[in-house]
């Protein structure tokens, strides 16, 4: 040995299995940054990945100015690409049809398709005359269209246009939804189509541009100065914000609450990092004090003690980076997967091997500089170990006690355990420190499942993935289709709803009107999740029962309750219906003010003397193929409206499973390393006292009381760790949810009763876990081997 440093290695060895346990505090802590970071640059990968699929890749549109503005705009080094973009018949009310269906249409430059959007033209390419036209795949298949044919679509005055075929592009969730076709044309062939135009600008012709730019790093600079340049209001500038909110260059209000949010949780991970790796070593370094007061006998200075400690932290902190990173990349990996299944549309392309390296770096960074911090407290205390108390063998001693256990209100076991806990004001800190992080971790992120019940839209049960309307929205939709599309073989399920408008009805002498809907026996039970009062089952065992909907949309309330009798006029007859419950939501909401009322299928027949339904429902199986629902489409005829919802499903599934896994990813990592951390705390708590409970053994304690000192000292910090952290954490939670939902959504902030008893719940259950190895371990050892222990 040339060196007093190469003792690191020969102290790991001899204490090696109380450098094992930190060495596991360390990895716990880098696999908790590396994995929350890394999850998060995951997360917002496949969120862009999102957000440029169905939105665009554009990052701000521009409205209301000159074409020749616009190529002054586009000219700016800052720009990749500029496009006009336009629209005509969007919301389907002018008339445009297309082989007789409605048809949208759109206008545009090349660079939309072909570097703005992405995998728009799945054949075929963008029109390069103003002759041609690119349609949408739905119109292909219905007509048996291909390239080079020649299509025709007329306006409502009956002015026929006619387009040559250039290629076809993907539909979208609004056009299979509302079975609508849709083509796009050069912006030259959509303004000379483009009807009433006056001065022949942008404006006229429905038309903005989209922008994209080159640099990520000063989008927010670039877009002011745009504004200033040719003085463009706030109004005439919308920003892509999904887009610019993953690239951290969002100007929106609410996004700043969310990076605010962001840097507050990311702050909080830091210091759970900190504390448990600090507490740790601290605990180590308290069993070893007698080691280090030696090397002081034999000539070491406190500055070379100081430097051996933080040497033997770095040498574990080595040992743990490998093991975190391997754990952190299988954890992305994992994920990656589980969202390729779960929505192979829209994240298919997202690596099946993908490596987080911000989260990696991160994860070493902090972990590097979290290892120094935290060992310098525990340095500084294996330095100050006098020479002499390390001879006469009371260098682990704690410091002198003003005041004796408390035994008037515990036995002399359990006041021993508080009194130990609160020996060392240093050590109770960090562990009552640790404890409460690990609650006020768990209560902040718990936030973020709020903000996505918010946030995203999730399918409900009765969603359906083809729907078969009555154009006239009255019962024109054959009962027979209904019963031969339950006999087909790739429909899970399939039902049916009979819809009356606007029925007058009367309560308690208030007139008022109402929307009546049928429901059969799926329908029915679906309703049980969202009961407010009342029997929903009623309706199907009774008739002239119904179910009132409290509140269908735009908070609108309902006045009638469980228990009313309402009295509906139907072609000039009363009936009276009775509310047999009321459910907070259904598959059906109104717009004009009236109440809804559901029964079921045989009260509405007697009552309106109808048969056929307004609507079919289908929900396919897994089995379901391209031609199972063109098949299916065929049999509901053209005298129908065909809503194909399945890509605007995948769109809602997709967005909800991928929230969904990285934010119960978040709460469920906390959770482990809560566990984790209690755990190891513990037994490094109780390896640091080891030559004091062998004393206390030695003068009588039993066993039985041992283990109760134990218990008592490790609920101490629990205790107060749980105390401390359920006030600092609720007032976190409280303010992260007015950041991330009350200030965007109204939703006012309530206690999370839940939340605070599923992190105690698991601190109760990681302290019962953490004191069982040490107290097997003591019960092991004799006196002896129990004083002498290092």
């Amino acid at each position: 040995m040339k060196n007093y440093l190469d003792l690191v290695p020969i102290s790991y060895k001899v204490h090696k299995r109380q450098n094992r346990m930190s060495v596991i505090c360390i990895f716990l802590s880098l696999f908790l940054v590396a994995s929350i970071f890394g999850m998060a640059d995951m997360f917002i990968r496949c969120q862009m990945l999102k957000a440029k699929k169905d939105y665009g890749s554009y990052h701000i549109c521009i409205k209301d100015i000159t074409d020749e503005e616009a190529k002054l705009i586009a000219a700016r080094p800052e720009i990749e690409t500029m496009s006009c973009y336009g629209t005509l018949n969007y919301r389907l009310d002018m008339g445009y049809t297309l082989a007789g269906k409605e048809l949208l249409i759109a206008g545009c430059d090349e660079d939309y398709i072909t570097k703005i959007t992405l995998d728009a033209v799945t054949e075929g390419a963008f029109p390069q005359t103003k002759e041609q036209a690119l349609v949408s795949e739905n119109a292909r298949n219905a007509c048996n269209l291909k390239i080079g044919d020649t299509i025709c679509f007329q306006d409502a005055l009956g002015i026929q246009y006619d387009y040559t075929i250039s290629g076809f592009a993907r539909d979208t969730a609004l056009n299979t939804s509302k079975d609508v076709y849709f083509i796009f044309l050069t912006t030259e062939a959509f303004r000379a189509a483009y009807p009433g135009v006056t001065d022949g600008t942008p404006r006229d012709y429905d038309s903005l541009f989209v922008v994209q730019f080159k640099d990520h790093g000063n989008i927010r600079e670039t877009i002011t100065d745009i504004k200033t340049q040719f003085q463009l209001s706030d109004e005439q500038v919308a920003e892509n914000t999904m887009l610019l909110g993953l690239l951290g260059q969002s100007g929106n209000h609410f996004m700043m609450q969310i990076y605010f949010t962001a840097a507050l949780l990311s702050v909080l991970v830091l210091l759970a990092g900190i504390l448990m790796i600090t507490c740790s070593l601290n605990c180590n370094i308290a069993g070893r004090t007698e080691f280090f007061g030696m090397l002081r006998c034999i000539g070491t200075t406190p500055k070379q003690i100081m430097r051996l400690v933080q040497r033997e932290a770095f040498s574990l902190c080595f040992q743990a980076l490998p093991a975190g990173i391997a754990a952190n990349v299988a954890t992305i990996w994992i994920l990656c997967a589980v969202l390729r299944h779960l929505s192979p549309d829209y994240f298919g392309s997202m690596p099946a091997f993908a490596v987080s390296f911000p989260g990696i770096a991160a994860g070493i960074i902090i972990s590097i500089l979290t290892v120094f911090l935290a060992s310098c407290s525990p340095a500084k205390r294996a330095a100050g170990v006098s020479p002499s108390a390390a001879l006469s063998g009371h260098a682990n001693d704690a410091a002198p006690m003003r005041k004796a256990a408390n035994t008037a209100l515990f036995k002399i076991d359990t006041a021993l355990g508080i009194h130990h806990a609160k020996a060392s004001r240093k050590n109770f800190l960090l562990m009552t420190g640790s404890f409460a992080l690990s609650i006020i971790l768990f209560l902040s992120f718990s936030v973020t499942i709020d903000f996505m019940k918010h946030a995203v839209n999730r399918l409900m049960p009765w969603t359906p993935d083809l729907s078969i309307i009555s154009p006239t929205q009255e019962c024109s939709v054959e009962r027979s289709l209904l019963e031969e599309l339950q006999k087909n073989p790739v429909v899970k399920r399939a039902y049916g709803r009979m819809f009356a408008y606007r029925i007058p009805f009367t309560l308690n002498g208030e007139e008022g009107l109402t929307d009546l809907i049928s429901y059969e026996e799926i329908q029915t039970a679906w309703t049980a999740d969202y009961v407010i009062d009342g029997a929903p089952e009623t309706i199907l065992e009774r008739k002239n029962t119904g179910i009132a909907v409290y509140s269908p949309s735009y908070e609108y309330t309902s006045r009638l309750q469980a228990g009313d009798t309402v009295t509906l006029t139907v072609n000039g007859e009363h009936t009276e219906i009775e509310i047999a419950a009321v459910v907070a939501k259904c598959s059906f909401n109104t717009e004009n003010g009236s109440e809804i009322i559901i029964c079921s299928e045989d009260t509405f027949k007697e009552m309106t003397g109808l048969v056929n339904y307004t609507v079919i429902d289908v929900q396919l199986t897994g089995k379901a193929m391209e031609q199972d629902v063109n098949f299916i489409h065929d049999i509901a005829g053209e005298n129908c409206i065909f809503s194909d919802n399945r890509l605007k499903n995948s769109d809602v599934s997709g967005t909800y499973y991928s929230f969904a896994l990285f934010l119960y990813g978040f709460l469920a990592l906390i959770a482990l390393i809560t566990i984790f951390n209690i755990i190891n705390c513990a037994a490094m708590s109780v390896s640091a006292r080891m030559k004091q409970y062998g004393a206390l053994r030695a003068i009588g304690l039993s066993h039985r009381q041992l283990t109760k000192m134990i218990i008592a000292e490790t609920i101490s910090y629990t205790f107060t760790g749980s105390l401390l952290g359920s006030i600092l954490g609720l007032f976190l939670n409280r303010l992260v949810y007015m950041k991330m939902v009350t200030i965007r959504w109204g939703t006012p902030w309530n206690i999370p009763f839940a939340e605070l008893g599923i992190i105690i719940g698991i601190i109760a259950f990681s302290v019962v876990l953490a004191v069982r190895n040490p107290l097997r371990l003591i019960r092991s050892m004799s006196i002896v081997d129990t004083i002498n222990a290092q």
